[in-house]
């Protein structure tokens, strides 16, 4: 390691040298706020003349020698000292008098600062990341000129920062005097050399303070620290490239998303936002290894960029261009609706089980294309039942993890199941928070829970609009909601305040109860773009003068133009509208009318699920296999070819537990700082609610946990003794009584 003190000037006055920002950093993020904290430090260092600590640049250099260097701290420092050349560049090429320093010249900053012209393919001597390093050079091309600027471009922290300081030095003399105020801008220059610790160790080291590292910050970076140049560029290029592209942009950055999404669809099970980057270095390591050859780094990556397909499917491309005839997306059409609400309603838990569904379809598993759109019109009823219901999604991202895995089990056991009809199964028989609602409890709501105080404004245009069909020659209502910002919001027929003598002679005597029990409920509301209008009015005029404006035939006046609108339920367009048209009267027979249309109207629009599935009992399956069992019922366990009956999960861990335990005696030294049983592994029989003593050891196991935290116990504790898959396997039984 070479320690350096220096300055920024010196550093960049390096003619013949290249810098490089690794792919695995971040994107430009300094702001207009902290370029002006930039000429604040530059104009007082010039005055003063006195030194200014600017930070560290640690650098790495190329294996290939020949002044090439790779920044690994110190980006934001070294690029936005360089957009400040570039700015006083760009000003004195048109006026070199600005200058004011006859011994410097424009050509001089363009060939000491900005450019090596003996490299080709390489204009100016920093490359930075991603679409950074085009904007960058699109900047240095088009001498900072707005109008030949994309507006990718000038939306980025590039363009900003550029824009302050050229701005600035529009306004200055002696411009010179700036570009020589850069050495008092104090550096310490740190460069690795061969046997110096890993880069990305001392790249996570440098960022373990300030701003931290978000976990798609951390992959990038892992993922581009292989062990040759070759890997490096090959995945950066064929991989990382359309990761970046696709996943960020200068308002957003997807990566982290992505693979959280990405490691649950492949492992099955639920991964947190925490727990991202180290699960993404799990696969790595069991997928492509130490040696990390060409092969497994192809498969590795290859897989990845297959899934981020499908998430760009799911999170990014405009459904209505999935809906188009000859789009790239085109196969996706039929599922393209469940898509676009699903994303209106803010739902991603599906997303994880949606993308392994996706690639078992591409890889030709699922029945027909048919049996996809089945899939996803099931998860869209699944979804809008519980809303109707008003059920939490506590739980469900657990499920959602699991339910194509879950699926796969039982396909296994009995390879001439059909998908659909397992994952009806599955849902049917899920329980407590994560059931589906039934026909019951799904008409009970419809027609008694109070919908409008249960659910915010998207929720309601969600349901609400599901009265208006859709067809080919007319977009759906909802569509036109997000997307031609059609203003409607939820009118209440029957008004909140019942403070006119029509209605209260329209509900008749009961009018109190009439209106507690019906006010908030589905058949009292629509959508309406005149809600205010609308008011309390009363619902239709009876020929007396305070019913001549009414919900039924209102026109309202145009202040500025004068124009007169008929906006009444009798001249709406919206088909839900249309309905209440029909009707002269609101009373509780018509809203009883009403409940019922609601009722076949939502059955119909997310029915209930049946299936004829029925799975093979007694199967028996190895519990060390990395399958998700969430859901089944276990019959009797076998370790090391000891067949012993069990009612629960539970009674599973406590024989796996002793029976490792009487034949390896250090167990309990393997096992009790194991990341992933740490939080179940106690020396104090109290510390959860229910739990098993390893033997005698005087260490307890939790086991007031699911199904397959039970297995995830068992599998560490397997994975420490290195056994084998038949080691331990057990027979799955499907009687609803036996589940814990």
């Amino acid at each position: 390691m070479k320690f350096a003190d220096t300055t920024i000037k010196k550093y960049l006055y390096q003619p013949g040298a290249v810098f490089d920002i690794p792919e695995f950093q971040r994107p430009y993020s300094w702001q207009i706020v902290n370029a002006h904290e930039y000429l604040k430090d530059l104009e007082e260092c010039t005055l003063t003349r006195r030194g200014h600590y600017f930070g560290t640049v640690v650098q790495v250099e190329d294996e290939d020698g020949d002044d090439a260097y790779s920044i690994i701290d110190g980006q934001q420092r070294v690029t936005t000292s360089l957009l400040l050349i570039f700015a006083i560049y760009h000003i004195v090429k048109r006026n070199p008098d600005l200058l004011g320093d006859a011994e410097m010249t424009p050509e001089d900053i363009l060939d000491n600062y900005l450019v090596n012209k003996n490299r080709k393919n390489n204009r100016i001597k920093l490359r930075t990341v991603t679409t950074d390093n085009e904007i960058l050079q699109h900047i240095f091309d088009s001498n900072g000129d707005a109008a030949e600027l994309t507006d990718k471009d000038k939306l980025s922290n590039l363009y900003n920062v550029y824009s302050v300081f050229k701005d600035y030095f529009a306004q200055k003399q002696d411009l010179s005097s700036y570009i020589n105020g850069l050495k008092y801008f104090k550096i310490v220059s740190i460069t690795l050399e061969p046997g110096d610790d890993n880069p990305q160790r001392v790249f996570e080291s440098i960022n373990s303070t300030g701003k931290p590292l978000s976990s798609g910050d951390k992959i990038r970076n892992f993922s581009l620290m292989l062990n040759s140049k070759e890997s490096r560029n090959h995945v950066y290029q064929e991989y990382w490239k359309p990761i970046e592209r696709t996943l960020t942009d200068v308002d957003r950055d997807d990566i982290t998303d992505f693979f959280r999404y990405y490691l649950i669809s492949i492992t099955q099970a639920n991964v947190k936002l925490p727990d991202v980057y180290s699960e993404f270095k799990n696969q790595f390591y069991q997928a492509v290894g130490e040696e990390q050859s060409k092969e497994s780094l192809e498969k590795f990556y290859g897989d990845i960029k297959r899934s981020l397909k499908f998430y760009q499917l799911l999170r990014l491309t405009d459904t209505n261009e999935i809906s188009r005839h000859g789009s790239e997306w085109g196969e996706y059409r039929d599922i393209a609706d469940t898509i676009f609400k699903m994303r209106y309603i803010k739902v991603d838990l599906y997303i994880p089980f949606a993308m392994s569904v996706l690639s078992y379809h591409a890889d030709g598993k699922l029945a027909d294309d048919k049996q996809l759109t089945e899939i996803f019109k099931l998860i869209e009823s699944y979804f809008s039942r519980r809303i109707i219901v008003n059920f939490y999604t506590t739980s469900v991202d657990r499920l959602m993890s699991s339910l194509h895995g879950q699926v796969l089990n039982y396909i296994r056991r009995d390879p001439s199941a059909d998908y659909v009809d397992v994952l009806k199964y599955i849902l049917l028989n899920e329980s407590g928070q994560t059931r589906i609602p039934d026909d019951i409890e799904y008409e009970k709501a419809i027609r008694t829970y109070p919908f409008y105080e249960q659910h915010g404004s998207s929720i309601r245009s969600y349901v609400l609009s599901v009265l208006d069909e859709t067809s080919k020659e007319r977009k759906s209502t909802l569509r036109q909601i997000q997307e031609d910002s059609l203003d409607l919001t939820v009118e209440h027929v029957m008004p909140q305040t019942l403070n006119r003598r029509q209605w209260k002679d329209m509900l008749g005597y009961e009018y109190e109860r009439i209106h507690n029990e019906y006010l908030h409920t589905l058949a009292n509301l629509t959508l309406t773009g005149y809600n205010s209008e609308y008011s309390n009015l009363p619902y239709i005029s009876d020929g007396t003068p305070d019913t001549e404006r009414n919900k039924m035939t209102l026109e309202v006046k145009n202040k500025k133009t004068g124009e007169i609108k008929q906006v009444g339920f009798r001249y709406s367009q919206l088909p839900m509208n249309k309905w209440i048209a029909e009707h002269d009267v609101w009373n509780e027979d018509t809203l009883k009318e009403r409940q019922e249309y609601w009722v076949k109207k939502l059955k119909s629009m997310w029915p209930y699920p049946n299936s004829s599935f029925l799975p093979v009992a007694g199967a028996s399956v190895s519990l060390l296999e990395d399958v998700s069992l969430r859901g089944e019922s276990i019959r009797s366990i076998s370790v090391f070819g000891e067949k012993s009956t069990v009612k629960a999960w539970a009674e599973a861990v406590d024989i796996v537990a002793d029976t490792l335990y009487s034949r390896y005696p250090n167990l309990i030294e393997l096992i009790k700082n194991h990341q992933n049983l740490a939080a179940y592994l106690k020396q104090d029989s109290t510390a959860f609610r229910s739990s098993i003593e390893i033997g005698n050891s005087g260490y307890y196991l939790a086991t007031s946990n699911n199904t397959d935290t039970k297995l995830r116990i068992i599998r560490t504790m397997a994975s420490v003794v290195n056994l084998s898959p038949e080691d331990i396997e057990a027979e799955i039984g499907t009687d609803d009584e036996n589940r814990t």
